[in-house]
């Protein structure tokens, strides 16, 4: 029998200069995106200082997925690069990374 993974996704972002105007909009298409497949927002938040290192995003998400398989497909699906538009006015840059839930 397959078991089913856990997974997260953590995603990095620094905003783009003016992301004010669209930062709303995307959220809430986001978030719509995401309750589609019952995955849950961990954490959003805002970077206010580096303790470590040269460059800092703005921000961080954590967002938790029950199937890993799940998560690693619907960021390539046509719903989701839909967005990617309005993402791309609000991050001047944007990286997403995928982990397996368990430890080292």
């Amino acid at each position: 029998m397959i078991q089913n993974k856990k997974g997260t996704i953590i995603v990095e972002g620094t905003f783009r200069t003016g992301y004010e105007e669209y930062f709303e909009e995307y959220s809430i298409k986001i978030r719509t995106f995401l309750q589609q497949y019952d995955a849950t927002i961990i954490r959003r938040q805002l970077v206010t200082e580096i303790l470590y290192g040269q460059k800092s995003p703005d921000l961080i998400m954590l967002i938790d997925f029950r199937n890993i398989d799940v998560a690693k497909k619907i960021f390539f699906d046509k719903q989701y690069t839909a967005i990617i538009p309005l993402r791309n006015k609000v991050f001047k840059t944007f990286k997403m990374y995928i982990a397996e839930s368990g430890s080292i």
